[in-house]
């Protein structure tokens, strides 16, 4: 019964479960957070383009009407 008790002293039979547990667990939650950063960063992006695109057709069709009323 003493052997059974010295090996259950181990560090590598108790706590490395719930380590490594922890470690999965954080490396899980700082995944999800990158995904969602990334999710955001994407939609930020593609609003921006879009505002981008509002912007410069205004400004395009004043261009070509300036250029036709020139040309006239």
């Amino acid at each position: 019964m003493g052997s059974f008790v010295k090996r259950s002293k181990n560090p590598m039979t108790q706590t490395s479960t719930p380590k490594s547990m922890e470690e999965i667990s954080t490396k899980v939650m700082r995944t999800r957070k990158e995904i969602e950063l990334f999710k955001i960063m994407a939609i930020i992006s593609l609003n921006m383009g879009n505002l981008n695109m509002e912007v410069n057709n205004p400004k395009k069709k004043l261009a070509t009407r300036e250029k036709k009323k020139a040309i006239l």
